[in-house]
């Protein structure tokens, strides 16, 4: 039997002509276009927000951006900090709690986050009960600097220098022997108060080092910190 033809397929009322072809082909070309370029603008504005943008733009009212803290830094933060279970562990812009929560679960120390976002708040709050430890951490809706830190014997953070130097007058009223863990920044900036230790913190399939800086309780205060 013969193949059918074109012609038994569609009569030519039916078929487009050679030119509505062409025109619909270079329709869907454009559309496709169009749909390519709109998705990469859209990617390349969200990819193109910078780490750190300023405050009225990004956590409007409050201290700072949230950026999380990656597992491997916040371990690394945990063991030096040498915690026991004796401590009492503050965690300055707490966020969602994992720093506390991390100090917690691997040393069964008492722990005290503070942020002063009401959604972090909650979630941190929220992942302390996901992680069963209500009878060592508390989570509070507070500004950091009106936290009392007397009585902590760490203080865990990742602030924004400005912050830090701002909050020298409070670690300054921690007892002696206590310790202060930064996440990246220092006191100030890193030339401010320097730290006692350093340690480099490169991220497994990453091209990037994280730094955690450790101070000893009462700090070295420089003559260039009063400049």
């Amino acid at each position: 039997m013969d193949s059918p033809s074109l012609d038994t397929l569609s009569t030519p009322a039916e078929r487009p002509s050679d030119h509505r072809v062409i025109w619909l082909l270079i329709g869907g070309a454009v559309a496709v276009g169009v749909a390519i370029a709109t998705t990469f603008f859209i990617d390349q504005r969200v990819t193109a927000i910078p780490l750190f943008l300023p405050v009225d733009e990004f956590r409007i009212g409050l201290n700072a951006p949230f950026i999380t803290t990656p597992p491997e830094v916040a371990d690394k933060m945990v063991e030096v900090a040498e915690l026991t279970a004796d401590d009492i562990v503050y965690d300055l812009g707490c966020g969602d709690g994992r720093l506390v929560i991390t100090a917690a679960l691997k040393h069964g120390c008492h722990g005290v986050g503070i942020d002063n976002d009401p959604g972090l708040v909650a979630e941190a709050k929220a992942n302390v009960k996901l992680h069963g430890v209500e009878d060592l951490v508390e989570i509070r809706e507070q500004d950091v600097f009106t936290v009392d830190l007397r009585e902590a014997d760490v203080v865990l953070m990742y602030l924004l220098p400005w912050m830090t130097k701002r909050l020298v007058s409070q670690f300054q009223e921690m007892p002696p022997g206590s310790r202060i863990v930064s996440h990246d920044f220092g006191i100030g900036d890193i030339k401010y108060i320097d730290p006692d230790s350093t340690h480099q913190v490169p991220l497994e399939g990453k091209n990037e080092t994280h730094l955690v800086h450790r101070w000893n309780l009462p700090l070295d205060v420089p003559p260039r910190a009063t400049e």
